[in-house]
Order: C-alpha cells, then structure tokens, then sequence
C-alpha cells in the first residue's frame, strides 16, 4: 500500500513539475524582452554619447540587461576582446548561439538582436543607433506578443500538468 501511494504521488508529481516548467518558461520570456531592450537602450546611448570602444560598451549593455542577456553580450564582448580578427558581427552570432539554450527568448526573438551582427561595428554611429532603435521596437512588439502569451498559456499549462498527473493516476488505480 505504502509502495502505490508514493508511485501515485510520484505520478502526480512530474507531470506537475513539467507543466510548471513550461509555465516559467512563458513567465521568464517577457522579462528577458524587456531586459534585452534595457541593454540596447544602453549600447544606443554608449554609441550615440558615448562613442565607448565596443566591448566597454557591450559590457555596459550587459549590466543593464540582466543575468540571461548580459552573459551574451558580455561573452561578445569578450569574444572581441580576445582578437583573432572577429568581427564585432561575428562575436555576437557566436555569443547567441551560445547562450541560446540558457534563455527563455524563442528563435523569432533571437533573430531580432542577430540582424544586428552586420550592422554592429561595421557603419557609422548614425546608422548604429537606428538599427539598434529599431531592434528595440521590434522587441517591444515581441514582448507585448509575449505578455499576451503568458496570460493565456501560463494558468493553463500549470493546471494541464497537475490534472493530467491526476488523470494518470486514477487511469491506473
């Protein structure tokens, strides 16, 4: 007896767990939209003003980003650093491929810092900060997408795991 109950608790428990999973990982995706705008808000202000050498600047960008979007720019601020000539372009594909495992961002956000690369380093300062601005608009929209997101499937995937662990259990009692 004492070995169904804990194989039933058990059973309730990791589909429990997987849907909570899930339902961070909606959670955490506008937070690291926001975050990443705060770092380009950054990088645009330490290009326009600033004129900062680009991994200075990365790595201001990086402590207003936050943990998930600051470690990649600071690893493409690192990669640069380290020479070997890598572009500033180059630097940032490498340091979001990555860290593309770590984060919560889909591969549409993903694709909206890696239209940077060609830009990044390789125009003036002009041409920078309104591909960087538009970046931060296009972020934006992902965010207000995500918030929405969140609402709807949040709830629903925390109570999909719970019930569906439920579900299991009384299938094999």
């Amino acid at each position: 007896m004492t070995l169904q109950l804990i194989g039933a608790l058990l059973t309730v428990l990791v589909p429990s767990w997987i849907g909570f999973q899930i339902a961070a990982r909606y959670a955490r995706r506008p937070a690291e939209l926001r975050a990443a705008q705060n770092g380009l808000a950054v990088l645009v202000t330490e290009v326009e003003y600033g004129a900062t050498p680009l991994p200075d600047a990365l790595r201001s960008a990086a402590r207003a980003a936050g943990a998930t979007v600051g470690a990649m720019l600071v690893d493409a601020a690192h990669r640069l650093e380290e020479g070997g000539g890598v572009t500033p372009g180059e630097a940032l594909t490498a340091a979001v491929a990555a860290h593309r495992e770590a984060t919560c961002l889909t591969p549409a956000d993903l694709e909206i810092l890696l239209a940077l690369a060609p830009v990044l380093g390789a125009s003036d300062r002009r041409d920078q900060v309104r591909h960087l601005r538009l970046a931060m608009d296009r972020l934006a929209a992902a965010e207000a997408v995500a918030a929405d997101e969140r609402r709807r499937y949040e709830r629903m995937y925390r109570y999909v795991g719970v019930l569906s662990g439920l579900a299991l259990v009384l299938i094999l009692i």
